[in-house]
């Protein structure tokens, strides 16, 4: 046998040695590996400036959980952290049988930030059992009346009993996370509800997945503001969101400037009654300091696909109140299309003192064919079945509000002019 042949079959005897060898370590490394704790996510609720609820999951129970905050970058040192903050809220996900059969259990752990400064960074650090994640970060909320933008937009559930589908939902996100990075005053998002097809944890383990795409690279957390959709009737929508003595009815005011109030509304329990009796209170009291005055819920008052008569319990109980102190912007899901209503007041069009209503969920679920003949939806209102997200800016003269799609096109813009100078409000601690 020539010496060149014995050479080239001793190079591959010892290239298939190597192959053996390392392959099987090869793949092992491109399995992902499942961090100590994941779907790390900040809830604001009431208090913006001052208080947070910071959460995140486990496989394990464990048996100590701990959030590390600072105002400066510890890179993730948990010992370097000035300040800590225990969880207050720890059990298993529900899972139903069915759940059992192919899905991990899961923990959930939420620990309460108080006594924050407003308009300020704060880095953390989630631990559970000693196992340390990343350093992340996020913003409260100003106690200034400042210029800043919101993101808001609802249904990012999936439109099939299968709980991986959901590459939509994962577009949006991105979008989401795009925007948080390019709007450098942009805070927080309003979410209208429907996270999941199911509140069971085969559908909340791939949201939660999917909502940590909306973190930025550099580790910002993206704050949301919930509301209760008719598919989170499930007591795991009450495991995702909770807040420290918090009721179960989830209608609550948030001042997110001391100039720009958001009342969420809870269209899955009863409209009137201690609902509506709040909300009158509410914006009573809310509207001679604040120059803008938004109402969130899920279900709309003026559908853009649904039947006519499907709103009529909003617009008999929550409409009179809008219109009768004077609400800039309401915020809409649960149809799955994209709309914006002409000026509206007294079920009629009335476009200088008419109140618009946006939506009406586009975060991934399905979208529908909208009807575009109804009147509330004639110029300058609008619809379309497309994927979206609103970004609302406040300003001092105007609220710009646009909708931007899944490939960052813009498929709604408009001006508002507020109605009211705001007389001076502070938040308080």
């Amino acid at each position: 046998m020539p010496f060149s042949v014995q050479i080239v079959r001793v190079l591959r005897s010892i290239a298939a040695m190597i192959a053996v060898s390392i392959l099987p370590a090869l793949a092992a490394a491109e399995e992902p590996v499942e961090p100590p704790t994941f779907h790390h996510r900040v809830l604001w609720m009431k208090n913006p400036q001052h208080e947070a609820v910071l959460s995140w999951t486990t496989r394990e129970a464990g048996e100590r959980h701990v959030v590390h905050y600072d105002t400066v970058s510890r890179g993730g040192d948990a010992a370097a952290y000035a300040m800590t903050a225990t969880s207050f809220k720890d059990g298993m996900y529900t899972m139903k049988d069915a759940d059992a059969a192919w899905v991990q259990p899961a923990y959930y752990h939420h620990a309460h930030l108080a006594g924050l400064a407003p308009d300020t960074i704060y880095y953390v650090a989630f631990s559970s059992d000693g196992a340390v994640s990343r350093e992340f970060h996020f913003r409260t909320a100003p106690a200034e009346d400042i210029e800043f933008a919101m993101l808001f937009g609802g249904d990012s559930r999936i439109g099939t009993t299968d709980p991986y589908e959901h590459t939509d939902r994962q577009k949006m996100n991105l979008r989401m996370r795009a925007l948080f990075e390019e709007i450098p005053n942009l805070y927080g998002l309003i979410h209208g509800g429907d996270y999941c097809m199911l509140a069971e944890w085969r559908y909340l383990q791939p949201w939660l997945s999917d909502h940590e795409l909306t973190t930025t690279e550099a580790g910002r957390l993206l704050p949301i503001i919930p509301a209760r959709g008719n598919h989170d009737r499930g007591i795991g929508f009450e495991e995702m969101f909770p807040w420290p003595n918090f009721d179960r009815n989830y209608y609550y005011k948030t001042p997110l400037t001391p100039a720009v109030t958001l009342v969420t509304l809870n269209t899955e329990t009863t409209l009137g009654g201690d609902q509506r009796d709040w909300l009158e209170s509410t914006l009573q009291g809310a509207r001679p300091d604040t120059r803008w005055l938004l109402a969130s819920y899920h279900r709309p008052a003026f559908s853009s696909v649904r039947p006519l008569q499907d709103g009529a319990s909003r617009r008999d109980n929550w409409v009179p109140l809008f219109e009768k102190f004077n609400v800039d912007l309401v915020l809409e899901s649960h149809d799955h299309a994209l709309k914006r209503t002409m000026p509206i007041r007294s079920s009629a069009p009335d476009l200088e003192k008419g109140i618009v209503y946006i939506g009406d969920g586009g975060l991934g679920v399905p979208q529908r064919t909208p009807d575009p003949t109804r009147w509330w939806l004639q110029e300058p209102g609008m619809t379309k079945s497309v994927h979206h997200v609103h970004v609302l800016e406040f300003g001092m003269e105007g609220m710009h509000v646009r909708a931007f799609g899944m490939d960052a096109e813009i498929h709604d813009d408009f001006t508002l002019t507020p109605r009211n100078a705001p007389t001076g409000a502070t938040t308080t601690q």
